[in-house]
């Protein structure tokens, strides 16, 4: 009974104790709100620790490089197999840090290209790709007639011509106009397939000279000998050689169709990047060249017209390797390098032929060589192999629509080219026709580009 009393005792005491104290701390918290006004309870302190403490029990997951995985699925952000974030194209500009200027300003974080070209946005400095485009080229066959020179000469047989005229190389080293179109079409987040054309139907040119009249007695217009003949100092062809005019005609075509996979690359900078490619391609490339005189008939003295003709097709078929590389300058403004390359079979067919005449020897001695008309062809197969390179500017002036510009060059080896055997396959059928020569193309290319 006298330890109940007592427990009875220190449970009153302790009432009387904490009603005190409550007492105290009510007192002290209506003197503050009397002196410092109601303070509203922090919701937006207790939101963010609660979604701290959320991720902190969240687990990071690695998230695959396109579909961004598990981590990116609960929200965070798209990371590597390494778990570092994922910078996407649509994601390139980033805040930069104070000192920078501030916002989306871009080319910060102490990239060199903000100063030197007064700062760029870093989504406009992705990947180069577009749907479609559209150029106007216009190419020189460089190599044209490379081994020529001139064909014709002015003075008397077996003198030392007094000029020469019929440079091969004029009217040969003129830029032709084409075009070429291409069309991309994505089958993967970084890869897509590509088409080529390009076409120049009217590379070539024609040149004619008259020899200048003897006043005689009597008057002569055939003053003008051959190159074939060395100039009248070799045997005269009769048919070609004392000539009253030469015509050189030449006339050819490129066409190129491609196809191809390209996957693309980013550099560590996202203003570097571009694409490998791997395809094949289909080349064609034919030549005419059409050597035309107006000579004498020694038996007659009347005019008769020869002629030498040659035209070569090849048609190279292969595959090829390359890739491109995209430099970005500034926002909406960037530099682009190509190269390919690759092994073809050349189905080639070449065909020479000659026509001298009717010419005949006047009576007497022999004044030169009659030749026997001729007409020959040769075809086959043979490995070949093409180069292309170039550097292209790309300038985005609508949000859909760029123009571009820039050089570039095709080298052809391994061909059957005309132009280049005209002295060879200009005495008779019994000499070799060549199938290794070469060409070399190269000129400017200004267009369009469209993306939707």
């Amino acid at each position: 009974m006298k330890r109940n009393f007592y427990t009875l005792c220190r449970a009153i005491l302790a009432f009387l104790v904490s009603a005190m104290f409550s007492a105290a701390s009510s007192d002290a918290q209506t003197q503050g709100y009397q002196t410092q006004g109601y303070q509203s309870p922090n919701f937006a302190g207790l939101a963010a620790a609660s979604q701290q403490h959320q991720r902190a029990q969240q687990q990071v997951f690695p998230a695959s490089l396109l579909a961004g995985g598990p981590a990116a699925a609960q929200g965070n952000d798209f990371v590597d197999v390494h778990g570092k974030p994922i910078v996407l194209q649509t994601q390139f500009a980033e805040a930069c840090p104070p000192g920078f200027g501030g916002g989306f300003a871009g080319g910060g974080h102490g990239d060199p290209m903000a100063i030197d070209f007064g700062g760029y946005g870093q989504d406009q400095v992705g990947p180069h790709y577009f749907d479609v485009a559209l150029d106007a080229i216009f190419l020189v066959f460089e190599d044209a007639f490379d081994d020529a020179g001139v064909l014709a000469s002015v003075g008397p047989p077996g003198l030392p011509a007094t000029d020469f005229l019929l440079n091969t190389q004029n009217g040969n080293d003129e830029f032709e106009a084409g075009f070429r179109v291409a069309a991309r079409y994505d089958v993967g987040a970084l890869a897509l397939l590509e088409g080529t054309y390009f076409g120049i139907y009217d590379i070539g040119s024609s040149q004619t000279v008259n020899g200048p009249v003897d006043p005689g007695p009597p008057a002569n217009p055939f003053t003008l000998n051959s190159v074939f003949s060395g100039f009248g100092l070799n045997d005269l062809i009769l048919g070609i050689d004392v000539a009253s005019s030469y015509t050189l005609d030449y006339q050819a075509d490129l066409q190129s169709t491609e196809f191809s996979y390209r996957r693309y690359w980013v550099g560590n900078n996202p203003r570097i990047s571009g694409t490998w490619l791997l395809g094949a391609r289909y080349v064609r490339f034919t030549e005419d060249v059409n050597f035309l005189a107006t000579a004498q008939n020694p038996a007659t003295g009347l005019p008769v017209n020869s002629s030498f003709t040659l035209s070569g097709d090849n048609d190279l078929v292969g595959f090829q390797f390359g890739g491109d590389g995209s430099i970005g300058l500034r926002q909406g403004l960037r530099i682009t390098f190509e190269g390919k390359s690759g092994v073809y079979n050349n189905r080639f067919e070449f065909s020479n032929a000659g026509n001298f005449g009717p010419v005949a020897q006047p009576p007497g001695p022999p004044v030169g060589t009659i030749l026997n008309d001729f007409s020959q062809e040769v075809d086959g197969n043979q490995v070949a192999f093409v180069a292309e390179g170039g550097v292209s500017l790309v300038a985005d002036v609508f949000s859909s629509w760029s123009f571009r510009g820039g050089y570039q060059v095709l080298y052809l080896n391994s061909i059957a080219s005309p132009s280049q055997s005209l002295l060879a396959n200009a005495g008779s059928s019994n000499t070799p026709v060549s199938t290794q020569d070469h060409a070399l193309f190269h000129g400017f290319h200004g267009g369009l580009e469209s993306v939707w």
